[in-house]
């Protein structure tokens, strides 16, 4: 699947029309956190964690049903092989739809399932390598509300980009 095609799909599932935006069940958010490429065979001293970050937006369609858009960077992941250092960073673009359960007014959890649209750069003696591709993704949440505009939320997240990648983080949640 082609980039615009993803951007298209992304703006239709997240109901950029006006009938949507009267509904008021758009969010947006940035967290940070730790993430982990699970990509360490061959390498030594290598380095697979790094800090990981994602901007996102969603819309919900009830207190149970969303759809949620981001971007997420995974930071880099570095060693040497054969002595000789080398490098990669990885991002992409995601989509998944997801599933709260709200325990009470403030407090709920959630589950998430979609795909990432990736994209890996090496450095250092892999300068110029590059990989792509689109995987699965899922994870596992809770956030908080504060008000009702303002929250917290935590989650675990993974993403099937040829090796695992794990990404732990807290970030801050708006509706609009």
């Amino acid at each position: 699947m082609n980039k615009t095609k993803l951007f298209g799909a992304m703006l239709l599932t997240l109901g950029m029309t006006a009938n949507a935006l009267a509904d008021n069940g758009f969010y947006g958010g940035a967290s940070i956190g730790q993430a982990t490429i699970d990509a360490c065979d061959g390498v030594t001293n290598c380095d697979d964690e790094d800090t990981g970050w994602k901007v996102f937006g969603g819309w919900e369609l009830n207190p149970n049903v969303a759809f949620e858009a981001g971007f997420v960077d995974f930071g880099e992941i570095s060693g040497s092989i054969g002595g000789t250092s080398v490098s990669a960073e990885a991002d992409g673009w995601t989509l998944a739809a997801k599933g709260t359960w709200p325990v009470n007014e403030q407090f709920g959890v959630f589950g998430k399932f979609g795909a990432i649209m990736w994209d890996v750069e090496g450095g250092g003696a892999a300068a110029g390598v590059s990989d792509d591709g689109t995987d699965l993704l899922y994870g596992l949440g809770a956030q908080y509300m504060f008000t009702d505009q303002f929250g917290l939320v935590g989650e675990w997240e993974w993403y099937d980009i040829d090796s695992d990648v794990d990404l732990f983080s807290v970030g801050l949640l708006f509706k609009f």
